[in-house]
């Protein structure tokens, strides 16, 4: 493989996915605001209303996409179908020209895939609100609350019930943390990759992905701490690294049935 194709292929997944998480772990837990990051990294105030104003014009266009998804479910299933149908081309003429036709559908369906399930991460982790609302417009209140009635545990010694959180509350906590988990699993996927790459030893890129995952949860979680509102959780590390895990190995689990259809 090239080095541009390394690149697009392996190390610029990480370095959004890190990037995506940075972000979402700057936000206050009151509202999906990016000024405090902000505030601790530079002083001036065009910086500061640039953004703003940059966040804002990107809640709008989400909040409108959202709403039209709401209404208009056909044309929104019809232009993700194609968007999916593009991505698998592009991919498949990315890849090695001397991979079997199999193998190349396979791995342009896997990327194509991923990269729904990343965007899927990045709206529930930064825009739960307009998910929840499109789920609503889709879902009778009455069906939620029978679905979610069912959910009682505790998590950080804090009680995770529909009776404590109510219907909106514990979706956004559980939209939250699956984001942070599909997030962390993508971030273990391309890591396992990237390291492979260069190694060629599954369990040395293996074990590497996963120190590395363990240690920029670790970060991020203590980071958590100097945000207000926020805090750093042993449970969301942990959470964190399952997502790692499973990340890690589904590559390797990719790269072995890469080597069985060769």
């Amino acid at each position: 493989m090239t080095f541009w194709k390394f690149t697009i292929l392996n190390l610029l997944p990480v370095i959004i996915i890190m990037a995506v998480i940075y972000t979402a772990s700057s936000q206050t837990a009151d509202q999906q605001d990016i000024s405090p990051l902000l505030d601790r990294v530079t002083d001036e105030n065009v910086l500061r209303e640039t953004a703003v104003s940059l966040k804002e014009r990107v809640d709008f266009v989400a909040d409108r996409a959202i709403s039209f998804a709401a209404s208009h479910p056909q044309f929104v299933l019809a232009g993700m179908a194609g968007a999916a149908a593009l991505m698998v081309a592009v991919f498949f003429r990315l890849f090695q020209s001397t991979d079997s036709f199999a193998k190349k559908s396979i791995k342009s369906l896997v990327y194509t895939g991923l990269i729904f399930i990343f965007l899927a991460a990045v709206t529930a982790a930064v825009k739960s609100d307009a998910v929840i609302e499109l789920l609503r417009s889709y879902v009778s209140l009455d069906h939620l609350r029978r679905i979610l009635q069912w959910i009682d545990f505790t998590y950080a010694g804090t009680a995770v019930s529909l009776e404590s959180h109510g219907v909106d509350g514990l979706l956004e906590f559980l939209l939250r943390k699956t984001a942070h988990f599909f997030l962390f699993a993508l971030l273990g996927f391309f890591l396992f990759l990237s390291v492979y790459r260069l190694s060629g030893r599954p369990f040395l890129s293996f074990a590497a992905s996963l120190i590395i995952v363990i240690v920029y949860a670790a970060l991020d979680e203590y980071r958590q701490t100097f945000i207000p509102s926020r805090s750093g959780l042993v449970e969301d590390v942990i959470l964190d690294t399952v997502g790692g895990i499973f990340g890690t190995a589904m590559a390797w689990l990719k790269k072995s049935f890469s080597k069985w259809l060769e």
